[in-house]
């Protein structure tokens, strides 16, 4: 099975004592912790969020937290920014495999500087100036497959170095935002070797009005 992974991600200055009231004002609903094989949990259910510790970094996985500041460069993070105690840099990301969506945005500031979806090959909805780090593979080299079909519509494979790293274009995204969460973070939940302390909630009770209403 496939890595399905979206939510928030920011470094606390001092550790949270209470995870589960921060997922209750961040989804709007009460966060009842529940055993990691309870039921069918997945976090692109509304009701299932997952969160991981990696020190002073939290995850806060939940679809919904994370897809509309995604998919709408318009949508502004001022409420999220709040409830999270104004970190300094937070991203909201999705890295799902089954469906080869892969995204973040980066909130610097309580305000959005960059973010870039992925949901196809070429489908992107980007805003803002590219960081350095995304620079530097945006303006790669790259060659094209050897198949049968037309040479545009072969595979775009970009490059660093000597072809010591190689990255397909519809991967690209999901390059980024590894190197994205390593460089900003340190960790990225779904490679590497370190284990996070992990706590899982299912929301009991949501609102119908949209949880940014709430407060």
């Amino acid at each position: 099975m496939g890595v399905a992974q979206a939510g928030l991600v920011f470094r606390s200055k001092v550790p949270l004592r209470d995870v589960g009231a921060l997922v209750s004002k961040l989804c709007g609903g009460q966060a009842v912790a529940i055993e990691q094989q309870q039921g069918t949990f997945d976090i692109r259910n509304a009701s299932d969020v997952r969160v991981l510790v990696f020190g002073d970094v939290y995850f806060i996985c939940n679809h919904e937290l994370a897809w509309d500041l995604l998919e709408n460069p318009t949508q502004a993070a001022t409420q999220r920014h709040r409830v999270l105690g104004g970190p300094e840099r937070w991203l909201a990301f999705c890295h799902y495999e089954s469906g080869d969506s892969y995204g973040y945005a980066f909130i610097e500031r309580g305000e959005r500087t960059r973010s870039r979806l992925q949901t196809g090959e070429p489908a992107l909805i980007e805003h803002g100036t590219p960081k350095d780090f995304e620079a530097r593979w945006l303006s790669a080299e790259f060659y094209r497959e050897e198949d049968d079909c037309p040479i545009e519509e072969r595979r775009k494979i970009y490059f660093q170095g000597n072809r010591e790293i190689e990255v397909a274009e519809a991967d690209l995204t999901r390059r980024l935002l590894q190197e994205a969460l390593l460089l900003h973070f340190g960790v990225c939940p779904w490679e590497g070797e370190i284990t996070p302390v992990s706590h899982f909630f299912r929301l009991s009770v949501r609102s119908n009005k949209p949880w940014w209403r709430l407060w």
